[in-house]
C-alpha cells in the first residue's frame, strides 16, 4: 500500500510563493510537507527522529493536485508588525506598520479543489505509520502561516481525488529536465535532509537553503529526451592548483587573489619570452566587437559539505575553447612545465608566496579535498548552482532579475537556461559565501552591481567551469553542479 499524506486546505487557495516572491508556487514543493511534519516534531524524541528518517530515505513522493488551478490577479495583502526597535520609536516602527506605509504582499493560487495529496509508493512499518500519522494531525498550516489545513496520513489505495480523475492531475518523479508546462524541478526530501533541517535551526540559517531539486513531469506527457549530448562549454582546459594543507584563504580576497594569479601568469609568459601584450585572452582587455572569449582565473571554494566554510583551497585557470593554438601552448607550458611549472603564488594580506600543487583529474595522492579537484567544477550537469556570487552584467530592468541572470548566461558562452532562481540574501549550496560590495570590486569607483546567489536549469547538460557575471574572469559567479552536493568533502 502507498503512504499518502492530504492537506485540506480550509480555503481554496494555496499560498506560497516562489523563493523570488514574483508568482505563487506550483505544483506545491513536496519539501513543504517534509518541513511541516519536521516543525512539529519533537527534536529530543529518538521514537520521532527515526519515523522521519524513514520517510526521507525513500523514493520521491508523487503529488495529486487540483486541475483547474489559477494564478490570483490580486496577491493577499496584510499589514504586520515590524522588528525594528528603537529607544524612541517614531510612526514608522509602531507595531502594525512597515515603513514606508505599505502591505505586505502573498503571491497564491486560486484552487478549484482545495485538497494536495503527496503520495510514497512504500508502505512504513506500523509503528512508523503511526507516529507520521500523529505528526501530520499537528499540522496547522502548509506554505504562508496563514495556509491553514487539516493534514492527515493513511495508506489505502483509494483517495477522494480518484474518483474525479478529470479534476485532478499527477506530477511524478522522473529523469527529464527543464520547465515547461509539463515538466518541472520541485524541491523534495532526501536522505540526510532532517539533519540538515536541524543544524540549520541551530544555526539561524532557513530550510530552503537546505533544498535539493529534483525534476518532474505531468502524468500523460511526453517525457524530453534525456539522452541528449552534453553541450560544451565555454572553457576548454582547467588547471587547478592546491593550497598546502590546513591553508585557507578568506572568499572576501577572491578578487585579489584571482587578480594576482592572473599578473602571475603574465609575468611567467614575459620571463619565458613570450609577447604578453598580444594574448588578449590572457590580460583581458579586449577592443569593441572582439568576440574572443577570455581566460578565467578562479579561486576553489570548499562548499557543497555540511561543514563548508567558503573559504579558498586553491586556486585555477580556466582557458577557453577559442584560445589561439600557439598561446595555449605557451599558458600550459609555463604553467605546467617549464621551471616546474606555477609553484608559488603571492596572496594579498600575506608577507610570503604560497606554495601550490597541481591537481590532476582524479589525482587523489596529492589531495583528497574534492573542492580542488577539476572534475568537480568540470562534468557536466543540467543544473548548476554559484559556489561563489555572480555580480550582475547590468543592473535588471524593473523586477526582471531572472532574466538578467539568463542574459549573462548567454554572454558567458551557454545556452538559455530554462529555469532561473535568483536569491536575495544566503545562498543555495551549504558554505557558498555571500560577499559584500567592497569585496567585489577590483578597482576604486566601480559601480555597485547587484550581487546574487543562482541556480540554473539547461535544456541539457553543459560542461564546466560555469563561470557567470561581470567578474566572471576574475572568479566571481563560479558555479558547481547542484547534484554534487554530497556528504563527502
Amino acid at each position: 500500500m502507498p503512504f499518502r499524506i492530504t492537506v485540506d486546505l480550509l480555503d481554496p487557495s494555496y499560498q506560497a510563493s516562489t523563493l523570488d516572491r514574483s508568482h505563487a508556487e506550483w505544483p506545491p514543493h513536496p519539501s513543504r510537507i517534509f518541513c511541516a511534519l519536521v516543525s512539529v516534531a519533537d527534536p529530543t524524541d529518538p521514537v520521532q527522529d527515526a519515523a522521519l528518517s524513514w520517510l526521507e530515505q525513500q523514493p520521491l513522493p508523487a503529488l495529486r493536485v487540483p486541475a483547474r488551478t489559477t494564478e490570483a490577479e490580486i496577491p493577499r495583502m496584510a499589514w504586520v508588525p515590524t522588528n525594528a526597535s528603537a529607544a524612541k520609536p517614531g510612526h514608522a516602527v509602531l507595531p502594525g506598520r512597515t515603513n514606508g506605509g505599505k502591505p505586505k504582499v502573498w503571491p497564491q493560487r486560486s484552487l478549484a479543489q482545495p485538497r494536495l495529496e503527496f503520495v510514497w509508493p512504500s508502505e512504513p512499518p506500523r509503528g512508523v505509520f503511526t507516529v507520521l500519522a500523529e505528526l501530520a494531525r499537528a499540522v496547522p498550516y502548509i506554505g504562508r502561516a496563514g495556509g491553514h489545513a487539516l493534514v492527515t496520513a493513511d495508506t489505502s489505495e483509494h483517495s477522494v481525488a480518484k474518483d474525479r480523475s478529470t479534476e485532478w492531475e499527477m506530477w511524478h518523479p522522473s529523469d527529464a529536465a527543464g520547465t515547461t508546462a509539463d515538466v518541472c524541478s520541485l524541491r523534495a526530501p532526501y536522505p540526510g535532509y532532517l539533519q540538515r533541517l536541524r543544524r540549520a535551526h541551530e544555526q539561524g540559517d532557513s530550510a530552503w537553503q537546505q533544498d535539493r531539486m529534483f525534476p518532474y513531469i505531468r502524468q500523460g506527457a511526453t517525457a524530453p529526451d534525456s539522452t541528449q549530448e552534453p553541450k560544451a562549454g565555454p572553457f576548454e582546459d582547467l588547471m587547478t592548483f592546491a593550497f598546502p594543507p590546513r591553508f585557507s584563504l578568506d572568499p572576501a580576497l577572491t578578487v585579489a587573489a584571482t587578480g594576482a594569479l592572473r599578473e602571475k601568469t603574465m609575468g611567467l609568459l614575459a620571463e619565458a619570452g613570450h609577447d604578453v601584450e598580444a594574448m588578449v585572452a590572457v590580460h583581458g582587455h579586449k577592443t569593441k566587437g572582439d568576440e574572443r572569449r577570455l581566460c578565467a582565473y578562479l579561486g576553489l571554494p570548499f562548499v557543497g559539505h555540511p561543514h563548508a566554510d567558503g573559504r579558498l583551497r586553491g586556486v585555477a585557470v580556466a582557458l577557453p575553447s577559442d584560445l589561439d593554438p600557439a598561446h595555449r601552448r605557451a599558458l600550459l607550458a609555463v604553467l605546467l612545465r617549464m621551471g616546474g611549472g606555477l609553484r608559488k603564488l603571492k596572496l594579498p594580506c600575506l608577507e610570503r608566496p604560497v606554495s601550490l600543487t597541481y591537481v590532476r583529474a582524479g589525482d587523489t595522492e596529492v589531495t583528497s579535498l574534492k573542492s580542488v579537484m577539476p572534475e568537480q567544477w568540470t562534468r557536466p550537469a543540467r543544473q548548476w548552482t554559484t559556489a561563489l556570487p555572480m555580480v550582475l552584467d547590468r543592473f535588471p530592468r524593473g523586477r526582471d532579475i531572472e532574466g538578467s541572470v539568463a542574459t549573462s548566461c548567454r554572454l558567458a558562452g551557454m545556452p538559455t537556461p530554462v529555469a532561473v532562481e535568483v536569491l536575495r540574501t544566503g545562498a543555495f549550496v551549504p558554505g557558498a559565501p555571500s560577499l559584500c560590495s567592497n569585496a567585489v570590486r577590483r578597482k576604486d569607483g566601480e559601480r555597485p552591481l547587484p550581487v546574487r546567489h543562482v541556480r540554473l536549469a539547461f535544456p541539457q547538460p553543459v560542461t564546466g567551469p560555469v563561470v557567470l557575471g561581470s567578474k566572471k574572469t576574475f572568479g566571481l559567479g563560479l558555479c558547481v553542479p547542484s547534484d554534487a552536493w554530497k556528504a563527502e568533502a
